[in-house]
C-alpha cells in the first residue's frame, strides 16, 4: 500500500540513491543541499517520500519562498523565508515503479494542498530536462519576463535551458 511520510533527514541516503537514477549528473545535489533544505523547512512537512512496504517509490522537496527566494541548485545553506508567498517545488523524482502509478502527479498534488493549507497564493518551480510540457500538463505556466537580477542568476545554475514556471492557486 503507498503512503507518503515526511521526509526526515536519516531519508537522505535514500534521496540521494534515487535522485542519481532520475537525473543527469548535472543536476545531482549534496546530501548536504538536501539536509540544509530539510533544516530550513522542519516543521512545516513540505517535502514527502512515497513508500510502499520498504521500497522507496519517489520524493518531493519543496519549500516556501519569497519574491526572491528561489535557492540555486545544489546551495549548502538555506534561509527559511520570512514571508513566504509560493510553495517552491525544488525537487521530484519517481522510480519507474512508481511512475506506472502516476506517483509524480500525486506528489505535485501534495504540495498544491500543502500550499494552499499554509495560504500561500501559488507553487513555484524549476523546470528542467525538457520537462516543461510535463509541468504545464499539471498546471503550471512559464512565469512573466523579465525576471529579476537574482532569480535569473539562480536560475542560470540549473543550465541554459531552464525555465521558471508557476501555478497560481485558488484561495481555499
Amino acid at each position: 500500500m503507498l503512503q507518503l511520510k515526511v521526509i526526515d533527514t536519516a531519508d537522505v541516503p535514500a534521496v540521494m540513491a534515487l535522485q542519481a537514477e532520475c537525473y543527469g549528473p548535472e543536476f545531482l545535489e549534496s546530501a548536504e543541499a538536501f539536509e540544509a533544505k530539510l533544516r530550513a523547512t522542519r516543521g512545516l512537512h513540505c517535502s514527502y517520500l512515497a513508500v510502499e512496504g520498504d521500497r522507496m517509490l519517489g520524493y518531493v522537496v519543496s519549500l516556501p519562498v519569497g519574491a526572491e527566494g528561489l535557492p540555486a541548485l545544489d546551495a549548502p545553506h538555506i534561509e527559511r523565508a520570512r514571508t513566504p508567498d509560493s510553495l517552491y517545488l525544488h525537487d521530484l523524482a519517481v522510480s519507474p515503479a512508481g511512475r506506472a502509478q502516476r506517483l509524480g502527479h500525486k506528489l505535485v498534488q501534495q504540495v498544491v494542498q500543502r500550499a494552499q493549507d499554509m495560504g500561500l497564493r501559488q507553487v513555484s518551480l524549476v523546470a528542467v530536462q525538457g520537462s516543461s510540457d510535463y509541468w504545464r500538463r499539471l498546471g503550471f505556466q512559464d512565469a512573466d519576463a523579465p525576471l529579476s537580477a537574482a532569480i535569473a542568476q539562480k536560475l542560470a545554475s540549473f543550465g541554459p535551458d531552464a525555465r521558471l514556471m508557476r501555478r497560481d492557486l485558488v484561495p481555499a
